[in-house]
């Protein structure tokens, strides 16, 4: 008797298309790490308080306060000296190349704001940052 052979044929499984997805993953995961690296930032470059400097000075600004007293109704002040009403066009006018900082109570009505911003205008201004404050008790 002869000895049998089973028929030639290659069962062995082709890595070729795993191969192929291997490589695919590789790429995939070192394209998604260079994108997560550019996520990141120095954490010197923040402006945290110990990093923080201030390169140049602010620039200069007419500041305009506006309070309500109880007894003595709305009070004016120019930088921190008191003034009328009547007198925040002067105070405008003297530098007519700075902005206006308006500084007032939350207890200041609209209707009184906008009267306070026609005086700034015609002080000739129209850049005017608005603020709200807080009188300390």
């Amino acid at each position: 008797m002869s000895k049998y052979k089973p028929p030639e044929s290659n069962d062995s499984p082709d890595l070729t298309p795993m191969i192929d997805v291997v490589f695919l993953l590789i790429v995939f995961f070192m394209v998604v790490a260079q994108r997560m690296s550019e996520q990141y930032i120095a954490l010197d470059s923040l402006a945290i308080a110990a990093n923080a400097q201030v390169s140049e000075q602010p620039p200069p600004r007419t500041i305009i306060s506006v309070s309500e007293d109880p007894i003595n109704g709305y009070q004016y002040y120019w930088g921190e000296q008191q003034i009328d009403e009547s007198a925040i066009t002067d105070a405008v006018k003297r530098h007519p190349d700075w902005s206006v900082l308006l500084r007032v109570t939350p207890e200041i009505t609209q209707a009184t704001v906008d009267d306070i911003l026609q005086l700034i205008a015609a002080g000739g201004q129209s850049k005017v940052i608005f603020a709200v404050f807080e009188v300390a008790q």
